[in-house]
């Protein structure tokens, strides 16, 4: 009796199954190409924000706003299209001399940031003297200790060189002293002057306020 065979036989079978995973690798592969890190600035469609930073490095803060505010809103994750409109908001409110209250956006632009990329320094930063102007202690001390251990001794804002490590831990010895934390804000200052030293008198809280301030 002679028993039937299938069309397929087992040496087709793998064949065909072994076809399956090289395309399944491929796309797999593809698809990591194409999703890179989630960081969606080195997509090919990432918008340019060159005009942006240009005007706001030149002091062009309601130009630069502008520019940024309409990079969000034709790219919604563009990570850095956030963190320069936290950026710009935050000059147009300052030059306003408080005329113009840009609060709510200026955080809302930063956290967005945040929430898009890892490790962001730059909206930390911003976070940072944010919540220090608006006089949130905690707030400002945590994300101004975040961005200094994470960006390190030598990092700075590319397109404000004023914010960098040092303002940043100067915040953060600010509101350590305002805690009555002092030691530890005088360690704040150490970490820029390591010379600097305050006694345990009379004069040693004036002499750590002086010490903050020349951060």
């Amino acid at each position: 009796m002679r028993i039937a065979t299938t069309p397929t036989t087992p040496r087709h079978a793998f064949r065909r199954m072994g076809l399956v995973l090289t395309l399944g690798l491929v796309f797999a592969l593809l698809f990591t190409a194409c999703t890179g890190d989630g960081d969606e600035e080195d997509a090919p469609d990432a918008p340019n924000l060159a005009p942006a930073w240009t005007a706001y490095s030149a002091g062009d803060w309601s130009e630069a706003n502008a520019f940024f505010l309409s990079a969000v809103q034709s790219a919604p994750a563009s990570a850095e299209a956030w963190c320069g409109l936290g950026w710009s908001r935050a000059a147009v409110q300052a030059a306003s001399g408080g005329a113009i209250d840009l609060s709510e956006g200026v955080r809302d632009a930063f956290r967005h940031a945040d929430e898009l990329r890892a490790d962001y320094v730059e909206a930390w930063a911003g976070l940072a003297e944010f919540h220090s102007t608006k006089g949130d202690t905690m707030a400002a001390l945590n994300w101004a200790l975040d961005a200094a251990d994470a960006g390190g001794a030598a990092w700075h804002f590319h397109h404000n060189p004023a914010v960098n490590h040092r303002s940043l831990r100067k915040i953060a010895a600010w509101q350590l002293f305002k805690l009555q934390r002092y030691a530890e804000a005088g360690a704040q200052v150490r970490l820029v002057l390591p010379e600097f030293e305050y006694a345990t008198g009379a004069d040693s809280l004036a002499i750590l306020l002086e010490g903050i301030g020349t951060l």
